[in-house]
């Protein structure tokens, strides 16, 4: 019988980050994430990763403050500074970082590398297999 192994740290279940350039157009983030099916998008300035746009920037900072995504610019609506957790983070002290940081994504890096992201959802289903 094949032993399945129960993921403990965030690295067992973060994924592969997806970017887009900070100039490029709002809709051109959302249509990448629509394709990606992902909820939140890195933001890169010269190749390096400056900032996030996750769904609810789409909402509050788009739909809500009556913004043209079609002629504005993707860094414009992104957080900064970037918000990162160690791969080695357990999950449920991952789980308590996320809500004391009111947030819904978090970045996982190693030294100075960003390895991938976690999001929520993420770390939900990890506990509830």
């Amino acid at each position: 019988m094949r032993q399945v192994r129960f993921p403990s740290v965030v690295s067992d279940v973060m994924k592969e980050i997806i970017s887009i350039d900070g100039a490029s157009l709002i809709s051109e983030a959302a249509k990448k994430m629509i394709n990606y099916k992902i909820g939140s998008i890195i933001v890169a300035e010269e190749g390096e990763p400056k900032g996030i746009v996750t769904r609810s920037d789409m909402i509050s900072r788009v739909i809500v403050a009556h913004l043209e995504p079609g002629s504005n610019r993707t860094n414009t609506i992104m957080s900064s500074p970037l918000i990162s957790l160690p791969p080695n983070t357990p999950i449920l002290e991952a789980m308590r970082f996320l809500r004391d940081q009111d947030i819904n994504q978090v970045l996982i890096k190693e030294g100075d590398k960003i390895t991938g992201i976690v999001s929520e959802g993420d770390l939900i289903r990890a506990v509830t297999l």
